[in-house]
């Protein structure tokens, strides 16, 4: 009897290897992740916390994904051609900025020496702060099993831009509160005369 369904049950193995091998050759091998947030703070406040890479630990989400994390600052460490290095249990990587402009900052990534993420970080004014995006596309080209990686890279990076911006967001509001502060007693002070 169990002669009998043993080739039964190797074929079904077969079967169910060879249609997730087309579904992977099928599957698109690129992917894009976009969110937004509004930010109650200026651009000065936002950008240099995303451009200056020495206060990525005050917002970062990276060290709660993967707590094995690891970051060494390049030189240099702010503005275009500053560079970060990491090492984790996930891999290694880089990450550079490349263009900074009034409404947005690029940058690359690179995972491994072999896959590249291109992202902007984007500003758009807002009647009490700023609508900022966050974009990063990829492309795995592992073969057959590319597809699948783009799918579980697209779901990581998506929960993971969702907490990073929601961190940006806390870190520049709080940086915000002590300039309203100092605004309202310059305004509250007598004036000289």
């Amino acid at each position: 009897m169990a002669i009998k369904i043993l080739p039964r049950v190797t074929q079904f193995i077969f079967l169910i290897a060879l249609i997730l091998l087309v579904i992977g050759l099928l599957l698109p091998q690129q992917y894009q992740v976009q969110k937004s947030i509004t930010i109650h703070a200026t651009q000065t406040n936002i950008a240099p916390l995303i451009s200056d890479f020495t206060k990525w630990s005050s917002w970062s989400p990276w060290q709660k994904v993967d707590p094995s994390i690891v970051f060494t600052l390049g030189e240099p460490n702010s503005g275009v051609g500053a560079h970060q290095f990491w090492q984790s249990s996930w891999g290694f990587g880089e990450m550079t900025i490349t263009n900074i402009s009034h409404t947005k900052i690029d940058f690359n990534i690179l995972f491994n020496e072999e896959h590249i993420v291109t992202g902007q970080v984007s500003f758009s004014p807002q009647d009490n702060g700023n609508l900022v995006t966050c974009t990063l596309s990829g492309e795995v080209t592992t073969p057959i099993f590319g597809g699948y990686l783009a799918l579980f890279s697209q779901y990581i990076l998506e929960n993971t831009l969702r907490l990073g911006l929601n961190n940006l967001k806390t870190t520049a509001q709080l940086q915000t509160i002590p300039e309203l502060e100092n605004a309202n007693d310059d305004s509250n002070s007598p004036s000289k005369n």
